[in-house]
């Protein structure tokens, strides 16, 4: 079918999140990647081909939104399989420092606090260069993919990052290898990648998404939010009729002026995915109550209100409360919130299929948090 379909797929407890999008027709897009935590398999990849998505050749585009775990794992066995795909990241600008900083991550695995991300990384990087196909280095008003023809117009569009958090990429990779000691046991500490994070704006025959990852809010519009209204040459302002909620609607994602300015609220449906993880969990009541009146729907992966974990075997808990008190579990809840649009039907609506854990929030839900 001829659909514009924005599928994310999460699964609560802080072990990822992935975004899979139908660009009209046979053509596909992926961001970031996420795994089952007992199968190790790429959710992402096990989702197209559910579709039956003909995952070698429709697969026409691969993004690292940002070097973080919860969205990278399994995105080397994604790419491996889809051999059409470009891959697409945000690089630092000094490219031959960053791949000797992989290549140094990946051999020096014990001494990192990132490994894993890194390692796949570098498993990444080898697969691009035995296709001799370039990667796509993300920035700010660069156009990712484009298409033109009888049925669809589509265009793929970053709106971050931007050159000022490229160069200070850069210098944070310096750093951190400046900083190496081979003969050391400390840890290499890394800088949030969220305020690097890619923001993007898709569009397909007049309807657009805004897939705004982790990207956090700052009070230098030459960083974050503030910067994509400030300076994105390519925002389409007022027109967006999805978001993907940023950094699990956290607060610190939060900017008001792109509530105001982005989106047609009239028609807005909202997307995000729960990280719940110890004390942590997110989103929180209070900024739920702030996008459910600024959507027409708001739909979450999962989120369980009473974060019971399963039941345990009496010898278990007891050996639990006496060598580890401080356990707790982090569930596995996974949802796939699919939205679409049959772009064949002229001045349609977003409709939605719910799977899993996904479902629809609503005031009398929030009331009960």
């Amino acid at each position: 079918m001829n659909l514009f379909r924005v599928s994310l797929i999460g699964t609560g407890g802080g072990y990822g999140e992935s975004v899979v999008v139908q660009l009209g027709m046979n053509n596909w897009m992926v961001v970031d990647s996420c795994i089952d935590p007992v199968t190790k398999e790429s959710l992402p990849l096990e989702y197209l081909k559910s579709l039956g998505v003909h995952i070698e050749t429709e697969v026409k585009l691969i993004v690292c939104s940002h070097w973080h775990n919860d969205h990278i794992l399994g995105i080397d066995k994604l790419l491996e399989e889809c051999k059409s795909a470009t891959l697409a990241f945000a690089v630092t600008s000094d490219k031959a420092k960053f791949l000797e900083f992989i290549g140094l991550d990946s051999r020096n695995d014990k001494l990192l606090s990132h490994t894993s991300s890194t390692d796949i990384m570098a498993k990444c990087l080898n697969i691009v260069n035995q296709r001799k196909i370039p990667v796509k280095t993300i920035l700010q008003d660069r156009v990712l993919y484009s298409r033109n023809d009888e049925r669809n117009d589509i265009k793929v569009i970053a709106l971050s990052p931007s050159d000022a958090v490229i160069s200070d990429f850069g210098t944070e990779i310096s750093e951190l290898m400046r900083n190496y000691v081979p003969c050391s046991n400390r840890k290499i500490i890394v800088r949030s990648p969220n305020e690097k994070c890619v923001v993007l704006q898709v569009s397909v025959n007049g309807y657009t998404a805004i897939l705004g990852g982790d990207l956090e809010t700052s009070e230098d519009n030459k960083r974050g939010w503030l910067c994509i209204l400030d300076n994105c040459s390519c925002i389409s302002k007022n027109s967006a009729s999805l978001y993907k909620i940023p950094h699990h609607g956290s607060e610190n994602a939060y900017e008001k002026r792109v509530w105001d300015e982005m989106f047609n609220h009239n028609l807005l449906v909202g997307q995000l995915s729960p990280f719940i993880n110890g004390k942590v969990c997110l989103p929180t009541k209070d900024m739920l109550n702030i996008f459910i009146k600024n959507v027409t729907h708001l739909y979450i992966t999962s989120f369980d209100i009473l974060n019971k974990p399963k039941k345990r075997d009496n010898s278990l808990q007891k050996a639990i409360r006496t060598f580890n008190p401080t356990l707790k579990e982090i569930p596995f809840r996974k949802g796939i919130i699919e939205n679409y649009i049959d772009l064949d039907v002229e001045k349609c609506t977003w409709k939605t299929n719910l799977h899993g854990k996904a479902f629809e929030i609503d005031n009398e839900f929030i009331s009960k948090i």
